[in-house]
């Protein structure tokens, strides 16, 4: 993000507004607590270069980076600019985590949605967890933040209140036909792993993948593979469970034909 045109949705007016604030500060100073962060001229060009695809060639990995950003952070009080550095970094993350969950529950209000996700990401800034990671944390926080969304939308969804679920009557059968697939794949995937057509490790893919929505750029992080590598092996598990799923047709429509790949990056 920060490049181009996007929506005007609460996280990309929270992008702009944290793009002023930090541009105007300029400082290179304010990135000389260590060497890695001294490298970038202002702390713009540190989120850009976040924001980018990772280059094997580049001296300062985007853990690294990250790693200083948290123990920064830490060290300093809430509303710093550490904190504003490490929001406006995962914006793209934010974003795409509220653009899942809204899509898969409609009837929820994508700025009480995006009020949840920001507020669990900056709680998480400070967790043990997180300060712990030293690999992984773009894929720790992606994760994070995806699980706990979801979990908030079901619950909420069913709290909502009468006259909300009236307003869309529509909607509710979308969020209850993704939720009954979700369900059917999770077991004919239990099936797959109990009858030795799945190993524990693919099966753990393809959850993550098909049921959670995690990018193939965020599961390579996890094991160092290419995306590229993650995107075959996904193909060549799913071709498999189209043969599986021969002898019972209704498991088809669970797995269609994956479109077009578009390139994907961390944040």
């Amino acid at each position: 993000m920060m490049a181009g045109s996007h929506c005007d949705c609460l996280v990309c007016r929270i992008e702009k507004s944290l793009a002023v604030e930090l541009g105007e500060q300029g400082a290179s100073q304010l990135l000389d607590s260590s060497p890695a962060l001294a490298a970038f001229p202002t702390p713009l060009d540190l989120v850009r270069a976040l924001h980018a695809s990772e280059d094997p060639a580049s001296t300062y990995s985007s853990d690294r980076l990250l790693a200083e950003l948290l123990r920064e952070n830490t060290r300093t009080g809430g509303g710093s600019v550490w904190q504003k550095l490490l929001l406006l970094a995962f914006i793209p993350t934010i974003h795409r985590t509220t653009t899942q969950v809204r899509a898969t529950f409609p009837s929820l209000a994508r700025d009480d949605i995006t009020q949840h996700v920001v507020s669990v990401f900056l709680e998480f800034l400070r967790s043990p967890e997180l300060r712990a990671r030293s690999s992984h944390i773009a894929f720790t926080v992606a994760r994070k933040l995806r699980r706990s969304a979801f979990r908030w939308a079901i619950h909420d969804a069913r709290l909502a209140p009468p006259e909300e679920a009236a307003a869309s009557p529509a909607e509710e059968p979308r969020e209850l036909d993704h939720l009954r697939a979700a369900l059917a794949l999770n077991c004919f995937f239990t099936s797959c792993e109990r009858a030795g057509w799945l190993s524990r490790e693919d099966r753990a893919l393809l959850v993550e993948s098909k049921l959670k929505g995690t990018s193939c750029r965020e599961l390579a992080l996890r094991n160092g593979h290419s995306a590229v590598a993650i995107q075959h092996r996904l193909g060549r598990l799913l071709q498999r469970l189209r043969q599986v799923a021969m002898t019972t047709p209704r498991q088809l429509e669970l797995f269609p034909s994956a479109p077009a790949r578009t390139r994907e990056k961390i944040f």
